[in-house]
């Protein structure tokens, strides 16, 4: 058996609520031991109308106006409040009982499609969703109802949670993937998309007085292959006053690099958060224009992403030795420096529920859909905080690879202020431990 999401074929065997369940080594996904559901559950209805009007309300958050919609459903689903719901909106509403009947739908007849509980039940899971996107018309939304781990039913095959579904969606051709999480279970909307025929990397770069490595690092990124995927550089660069920004115009009109200049310096989380706005890749890489990090973990970085194994990846320095920072001539202010970042790791994994190595790495790789509907506030270290807590309260589950890393003192150009950021770094910690993460019309 291989997994849905990611095509692992390695499975450990679990217990989860006293059933025997089976969790993809890949991405985590669960593949369950399903079996006849019991007669007197096969003819129940599944409270359509409850989900009838969390389906359309969802759906006209994602722009569905009207016009044809599918709905995919077992037997055992009521459907009657729906065709309620039609005749109300004027639109019109096909049915398809997956019970009985294969998938062989028109290509590009519908406005919109809802899928009520399939994705449990459906032996391949993968094969439905493409052939949902093949009938949509392009930029039309989806809507997935899910069981949570509390509602397994006998007949259910899989169980899925928040990453592995979004990861699911973007296989198969979906993306701007939002979950909401009702009491009834959790609604799942996405828009069909045009993914290009390879993917491509975004590497962020936010460049501010860097003169003696900018020009080092650029030269390597140039020369650095990502397998399998295409690339481009997203330069920023903030008024340096040291020579980096003429140096950094020496790349204006390059194929794979644009230069983003502005006009004065705002701190490294303003640039980054620019950069994500030029930034057109399926995959996002931030990399900063020192070389305190090894280029050659791109490609243990970037491979969980590629296979589908996970949304979000850190590179943490820790690899078995929590002293990351090492000064030659300040030994006593890299403790203190390493100290600090043992506090607030262990302050975000208690606030959080995470279990976090390194936060705060340079290396966060992402896939670029995971920032839809999110807005950032931090123009300095902050954002650092503010981008890992966001993307972790979305529900995105972050995957750590070990990476090489070189840390320079102060005298070498770090510009973490010691006596300002640590304040702004807790002040965002427990301001976003209740702040709302995405706008009102999302949720």
């Amino acid at each position: 058996m291989n997994c849905p999401v990611c095509d692992d074929s390695s499975f450990a065997h679990l217990s989860v609520r006293g059933r025997a369940v089976m969790r993809c080594q890949g991405c985590g996904c669960l593949a369950l031991d399903a079996q006849p559901a019991p007669a007197e559950c096969a003819t129940a209805p599944d409270a359509g109308a409850r989900y009838a009007s969390l389906c359309i309300a969802a759906l006209r958050h994602r722009g569905f106006r009207g016009g044809s919609l599918l709905v995919a459903a077992g037997a055992r689903v009521d459907t009657g409040a729906f065709l309620d719901w039609a005749r109300t909106d004027g639109f019109r509403v096909q049915f398809l009982d997956l019970s009985v009947a294969s998938v062989d739908l028109a290509p590009a007849a519908y406005d919109a499609a809802i899928l009520l509980h399939q994705m449990h039940t459906h032996p391949a899971p993968g094969e439905l969703l493409h052939a949902t996107r093949t009938a949509l018309r392009p930029g039309a939304p989806l809507l997935l109802t899910l069981r949570r781990r509390t509602q397994w039913r006998p007949e259910d095959r899989w169980c899925f949670d928040e990453n592995t579904i979004q990861l699911l969606l973007l296989r198969y051709g979906f993306h701007e993937v939002l979950v909401r999480k009702p009491a009834a279970g959790m609604l799942v909307t996405a828009v069909r998309d045009e993914p290009p025929p390879r993917p491509k990397c975004s590497i962020v770069v936010a460049a501010f007085n860097e003169k003696p490595t900018f020009p080092l690092l650029m030269d390597a990124l140039l020369k650095k292959e990502i397998p399998g995927m295409d690339r481009e550089i997203v330069v920023i660069e903030s008024n340096s006053t040291d020579g980096t920004r003429e140096l950094a115009k020496q790349y204006q009109g390059h194929p794979e690099i644009k230069l983003v200049l502005q006009d004065r310096p705002r701190g490294k989380g303003h640039a980054v958060r620019e950069g994500f706005r030029h930034a057109t890749g399926d995959v996002v890489l931030i990399q900063d224009a020192d070389l305190e990090y090894d280029l050659d973990d791109y490609d243990a970085l970037l491979a969980p992403i590629l296979s589908h194994r996970a949304l979000f990846v850190l590179g943490t320095r820790h690899a078995g030795d929590w002293k990351i920072r090492r000064f030659a001539r300040q030994k006593a202010l890299a403790t203190g420096l390493n100290l600090g970042h043992a506090f607030f790791t262990g302050l975000i994994n208690v606030l959080f529920r995470q279990n976090m190595t390194d936060p705060f790495t340079m290396f966060k790789v992402f896939r670029r859909d995971c920032l839809f509907g999110l807005e950032f506030q931090c123009n300095r270290f902050d954002f650092d905080h503010e981008l890992v807590i966001k993307l972790v309260r979305k529900g995105y589950r972050p995957l750590e690879i070990p990476v090489n890393y070189s840390s320079r003192s102060f005298r070498e150009g770090k510009k973490v202020r010691l006596f300002r950021d640590p304040f702004t770094w807790l002040w965002v910690d427990l301001k976003l431990r209740f702040a709302r993460v995405l706008p009102k019309d999302l949720r």
